[in-house]
């Protein structure tokens, strides 16, 4: 059974979580992120009450994936808050593990108050995967020299 909580809680998970997003997403343009840059990144997000902070998803004691939530994601800065980070663990990839993190993070988000998610992509191929959940692209933009697709859910 898949379990989702805050990073916070499990501060132990980070060096699994650094594993998983250097294998999922820190391929392409983006391998030159270094391992303690995630690291970095995932210690500022140890929050709960107040952005950023991160959502783990465990199969029983191991972490399997992990989404964040931030203010600014490095575009757009007049529209918050933002998903990003978002990978699950190649073994436990179309099991649905995704959708229960971006599910929760909207509950999460809708619980400080607002009323809007937004999130960028790198590949058409995801849109799919966002439409089913409710969201909708807004636009086209720019990330670290990269194209990206905005997209945007209502809570």
């Amino acid at each position: 059974m898949i379990a989702i909580d805050l990073l916070k809680n499990h501060q132990e998970a980070i060096p699994s979580l650094v594993q998983i997003w250097l294998a999922t997403l820190g391929s392409g343009w983006m391998s030159n992120v270094s391992a303690s840059q995630v690291e970095a990144w995932l210690q500022e997000w140890l929050n709960g009450d107040a952005l950023p902070f991160a959502l783990i998803a465990f199969d029983g004691n191991k972490p399997v994936g992990m989404c964040s939530l931030q203010m600014n994601d490095g575009i757009r800065p007049d529209v918050f808050p933002w998903l990003g980070d978002l990978c699950v663990d190649a073994n436990y990839q179309n099991q649905g593990i995704g959708k229960k993190l971006v599910c929760a993070a909207q509950e999460k988000i809708r619980s400080l108050g607002f009323k809007k998610l937004y999130l960028f992509i790198f590949e058409e191929s995801l849109l799919t995967f966002y439409h089913k959940q409710g969201w909708k692209k807004i636009g086209q933009d720019v990330y670290e020299g990269h194209p990206v697709i905005v997209m945007e859910c209502t809570l």
